[in-house]
Parts: C-alpha cells; structure tokens; sequence
C-alpha cells in the first residue's frame, strides 16, 4: 500500500479511496474515506489530531478506473470498505470528539439548509450517522458552500417525503411521524459545521459539502410541519439546493432546535 509521510499529503492522488494514519509502530489509527483523497486532506476537520501522531504517515488505497466504472454506488462502496476497515482495526481516533471545534455565530449571519427528498440518498449521507459524524451532502452552489465553509456557518439537513417513503427509507422512530400521515412531512434530520469540499461530477459543476461537529436528529426525529412559522418557510425556501435562510424569522427557531448550544452570540 502506497505510504507518505503526512506533511506530505498534497501529493496524494485525486482518486477515490481509503485512506489510513498512523506511524510506523500504529500503522493504523484513524481511517476515512474520500472521492478526492489529496482535496479530503487539505483542511481534515481533523488536522490537528494527526499533527499531534509523531511521525505521522498516510498510507491509502485507490480504487481502479475498471472498478469506479463498474460500481453505481460509489459512496456507498467506499462507506462499505471503511466500516469493514473499523471494525478490523479499531483504530483510537475514529469516534473521538474533534478538539478544534469551530465557534459559529448564530445570532446574525449565514444559515444554510440542504433540503432532499427521502428516496434520493445522493443527497445526503447521514443514513446511520452518529453525533460527531462526519457528513456529507451534494450541492452546485459553490460560492455559497465556500462562504459556508469560510465563515463556520451551522447547515441544517431537511428531509422531504410522505410517512410511506420514511418508512420505505427505514427511517428509525416511525411513531414521531405518524400524526402528520396525510401530508408531506418535513423532518430535520442534522446539523454540521462544513469545513471543505471536494468535486464530485467532472462533467457537471457537482460538489460535495463535508463537515463534522455533527448534530444528529435521530432519536427522536424533529417534525418541522407543526412549528409556528413553518409553513411560510418552507414556502420561501424549501426548494430543492443549498441555499442561505438567514433573512427568515424561522432560522432562529432553527438554531435552538434539538437542544443545539448557541456557542457565542454576535
């Protein structure tokens, strides 16, 4: 397996992969994934932590152009091969908090959502996400996800779908749900800070928006159908994209969802 020292990240190839940090004593402790292994290590939310390892090396494995276009999922590949590298290593770093937290200005500024429809998981990876997770999701706005990225902004996941979908989805804790059967339910499903992203489609202006410092909305699901003010949100912004909500009343409402802490106040 190919192997760098980390300080020499930027020389890892643009292709999808595993990747693995270590030393030479603990080849392994922390294991990711990306579709652009040298863009993923750019910015790592978790940069300090590996500065930290003496020594540090990255080693990798890319996945060959006969397999990517073989493969139709290949997210959904690349998740597959590190839970099975996980679970294998059990290396110390995976699931530990991220030191390095950026503080985020709730009061004023940027609030971005990313609404998606509960049958399209390109959307979105946070099937089986934990708090702290790093998360993922796909937008063409770039210079807005730039500024996202830039200035730490907080961006709220928002499904869309009838409870048949939800349920079809295999979404967890149906029973939050089943009051509102007959109408389109709107579910916000996490929060992240975004910290970098990569370009997923090269023939198309596609990007993939990741961050850590992740709120998971899972245990017990936040329906945004009966919150005061919503219907007039969702008229303005529920579309379909990334887009910035900070005009609207109900982003407030948004930040205080979910027992979120507003880290400083502008």
């Amino acid at each position: 397996m190919p192997c760098l020292s980390y300080s020499h990240c930027h020389e890892l190839p643009d292709s999808p992969g595993i990747y693995f940090i270590g030393n030479v004593d603990t080849p392994v402790m922390y294991v990711g994934l990306s579709k652009d292994l040298r863009s993923r290590h750019r910015n790592h939310h978790r940069l300090s932590q590996f500065e930290d390892i003496e020594n540090a090396e990255i080693r990798y494995k890319v996945l060959s152009k006969i397999m990517i276009d073989r493969i139709q999922d290949l997210r959904q590949v690349l998740q597959r091969l590190e839970k099975q590298a996980i679970s294998y290593y059990s290396p110390p770093i995976n699931g530990t908090s991220v030191s390095d937290s950026p503080v985020v200005i709730t009061s004023h500024g940027p609030v971005y959502i990313q609404t998606h429809k509960v049958g399209c998981f390109d959307y979105c990876t946070h099937f089986d996400g934990e708090d702290g997770d790093e998360l993922e999701i796909s937008t063409r706005k770039l210079a807005m996800a730039t500024k996202a990225i830039d200035e730490a902004r907080p961006v709220f996941l928002i499904a869309s779908g009838t409870y048949k979908e939800y349920e079809n989805a295999s979404y967890d804790n149906l029973a939050e749900l089943k009051p509102f059967k007959q109408e389109q339910i709107y579910v916000l499903v996490s929060r992240f800070i975004p910290y970098g992203y990569e370009r997923v489609n090269f023939q198309n202006p596609d990007y993939a928006v990741y961050g850590a410092t992740s709120k998971i909305f899972k245990d017990k699901y936040i329906v945004l159908n009966d919150k005061p003010g919503f219907s007039e949100f969702k008229k303005s912004y529920l579309s379909l994209g990334f887009i910035n909500c900070e005009r609207s009343d109900f982003a407030q409402k948004l930040l205080r969802l979910g027992g979120i802490k507003l880290l400083r106040q502008a």
